[in-house]
């Protein structure tokens, strides 16, 4: 359970990102798949402002998850 409480939010957020971005472009250019086209001045300061809460929310996680006091074990 710790090592999920350790995982970066912010390199998981930009992963989710990429992925979806992968996934879309293959399915449109390799299985012909009408999607919306993507309309990057809007999607990359989305994409910019996920990152940074990303980024937050991890570095957050980790200042609340050091435990002062001595350790049991």
């Amino acid at each position: 359970m710790d090592r999920l409480r350790r995982l970066d939010v912010a390199a998981i957020l930009l992963g989710l990102i990429i992925l979806g971005v992968g996934i879309y472009y293959t399915l449109v250019n390799v299985f012909g798949l009408a999607l919306a086209e993507l309309d990057w001045d809007k999607i990359w300061p989305l994409a910019v402002i996920a990152l940074g809460i990303g980024i937050l929310w991890g570095a957050w996680s980790r200042f609340g998850s050091h435990k002062e006091g001595p350790t049991s074990g």
